[in-house]
């Protein structure tokens, strides 16, 4: 176990975005910052993020794109600082439809440029250093499987229980823990969920444009469908409550409307027009346009109408089924896909025990807690990133305004 006699004014638990970002802005004021990280490189996951090309951050913003168990009033809108950050360092910025993304495409530019500004600050990183637990006396000792670091100052950015294979920590929770902060509960977000419903097997391999609602959450956007389950953004951005229903084994079913750009009445005046139309088209082609063909033949088949029938056949039941199967299609989930296949955490550190001001421990003076650590998931696109900046650049003013 080594020990080096140097005392860190800051040592901050986890090389992330969040940490990355904080070590940055604490070096470049003067102070004699450290990372510690479990992986063998920094920002491991921030290669993951955006389906490898890091959306960072996005155009919309404000707490309503976000959750957490206690109010978020407080959040500031620091998409435009972030992105001006990300400018300093070299990461010039695509924008799509108010998404924002380097004009790479790839993730590992993002990652690149932090690990380039820790050199050129010439900040300590212990790299496969695992933190095991930090103390405190008249400073804070962190201990790592391999050395202890001193430090006047901790901040733990070790994130939440997301993608193990990319190197998530539970160090954040324990420690959270024992200096008496509240947990709440975690479940996976951002994730796919698994199903064995029959009509899977049916639109395995389908992408339909609609919207999905669970219980009383609904999310529009592309749907993919696969054999054991369901995904894409709609799906990713209310998994989280499928997750936290899970632990309760009290998992309901999901609701999918393939022609959300119409009401119920609206369809059932389309459906009868279309039908008046010609009348001796079988229903399979009277619906043609309407949605996805695959899902036009399963809202069929779930209607109980034979796809041949002819559109002169069918009464008034026939058509309220149909607008039944398009609007409110069911599907039975069994839960969602876990933590390793999710891209973040819901849940962690309670904001109550959190000054919101500075990011430090209400229990501990000099303990600070960034990132998704901490009770606060958004949904897909760039908000989660930018959390993980927004708290880190909090984090950064209170501990520079001590000095």
């Amino acid at each position: 176990m080594e020990q080096d006699n140097k005392i860190y004014d800051v040592c901050i638990v986890g090389a992330g975005f969040s940490g990355l970002v904080l070590a940055i802005k604490l070096a470049r004021a003067g102070l004699l910052v450290c990372l510690t990280e479990l992986n063998r490189v920094v920002g491991r996951r921030i290669l993951s993020t955006g389906n490898g090309r890091c959306n960072y951050t996005n155009r919309r913003m404000g707490p309503e794109y976000y959750y957490s168990n206690s109010i978020l009033d407080f959040m500031p809108d620091k998409q435009c600082e972030l992105r001006d950050f990300l400018r300093e360092i070299g990461v010039l910025e695509r924008e799509l439809d108010g998404y924002f993304y380097p004009i790479t495409n790839q993730a590992k530019t993002v990652r690149d440029a932090l690990e380039n500004e820790i050199e050129t600050l010439n900040i300590d990183v212990f790299l496969d250093n695992r933190v095991t637990d930090i103390s405190k006396t008249d400073i804070f000792t962190v201990t790592t499987h391999r050395r202890k670091i001193l430090s006047k100052k901790v901040c733990i950015a070790s994130g939440g229980l997301s993608a193990a294979t990319l190197g998530s920590s539970k160090i954040g929770y324990k420690m959270a823990s024992k200096y008496h902060l509240k947990l709440t509960k975690l479940a996976p977000a951002l994730v796919g969920l698994s199903g064995n419903d029959i009509c899977l097997k049916e639109l395995g391999g389908v992408r339909a444009l609609g919207a999905v609602t669970y219980r009383n959450h609904t999310c529009e956007g592309e749907i993919q469908f696969n054999k054991d389950g369901v995904s894409g953004y709609p799906v990713m951005c209310i998994s989280r409550f499928i997750g936290l229903d899970e632990l309760d084994k009290k998992v309901a079913s999901l609701s999918v409307d393939f022609v959300s750009f119409m009401n119920d009445q609206e369809l059932e005046n389309e459906l009868k027009s279309r039908f008046a139309r010609n009348n001796n088209l079988d229903i399979t082609k009277s619906l043609v346009g309407l949605a996805n063909e695959k899902v036009i033949q399963i809202v069929v088949s779930y209607s109980r109408i034979y796809p041949d029938t002819l559109v002169c056949k069918l009464d008034d039941e026939d058509i309220k089924n149909l607008v039944q199967n398009f609007k409110h299609f069911s599907i039975n989930i069994t839960g969602t896909k876990g933590f390793d296949s999710s891209q973040v955490t819901a849940g962690g550190v309670d904001l109550d025990g959190i000054d919101l001001t500075t990011m430090e421990a209400k229990t501990e003076k000099g303990l600070f807690f960034i990132g998704e650590v901490l009770d606060v998931d958004g949904i897909c696109g760039g908000y989660n990133l930018t959390w993980a900046y927004t708290s880190a650049d909090i984090a950064a003013n209170a501990i520079i305004n001590e000095v």
